[in-house]
């Protein structure tokens, strides 16, 4: 995936008292770890602190949702290209491609499917989860409160988010039982949703 401008980094934890826990070999070890606040962050409160990272969290997540759409939408793609490799059945070669156009047209929309190399962002529009993991960059750039229009715009891109996902689930309920119907007619596997 080539994102323009973004992390899929997640934030650094908020100063404060942890435990860190490794388990290997059948043995668990636990140590106590402190974060400590940068000391030449001198008007940095913890509040702050925690309210940028209660923020990077929840756009976090949000990106992760974007891509684990992208990932899924591809997963299915790649199944569906599957078995219309192994039947010429006309109705089957309908119903597959008009499963894969609307996956398409959802994915097209959450990523920027034309990038292939890092300059190509110059070229096409970011989509939703580039906006996502760029806003995630600059929330989690410095330590200290996010801007002010940090939640607005991560409420409007969740929105766009929600959209594509809806889309998505309808799809995966309509078009793809009729193309797993088919499917069944000709003999051939279903395809599954794992995720």
């Amino acid at each position: 995936m080539i994102l323009w401008g973004a992390t899929t980094q997640g934030p650094v934890a908020v100063p404060g008292t942890y435990q860190v826990r490794l388990v290997a070999g059948g043995r668990t070890l636990t140590q106590p770890l402190e974060v400590r606040k940068h000391p030449l962050d001198t008007d940095v409160t913890q509040a702050d602190l925690e309210e940028q990272f209660a923020l990077a969290i929840r756009i976090r997540d949000k990106v992760s949702e974007a891509n684990m759409a992208v990932i899924r939408i591809r997963e299915i793609k790649a199944a569906v290209a599957d078995r219309l490799g192994k039947s010429r059945d006309r109705r089957l070669a309908t119903a597959g491609e008009e499963l894969v156009r609307k996956l398409s047209a959802v994915e097209e929309e959450i990523y920027q499917v034309r990038n292939q190399s890092n300059q190509d962002p110059l070229n096409f529009p970011i989509k939703i989860n580039n906006r996502l993991a760029t806003l995630l960059r600059t929330v989690t750039t410095g330590d200290g409160k996010p801007i002010g229009n940090a939640e607005p715009i991560f409420n409007d891109l969740v929105q766009e988010l929600a959209v594509q996902t809806a889309r998505l689930q309808q799809v995966l309920a309509t078009d793809l039982p009729r193309f797993n119907a088919e499917l069944r007619r000709v003999g051939l596997e279903e395809v599954r949703i794992e995720r």
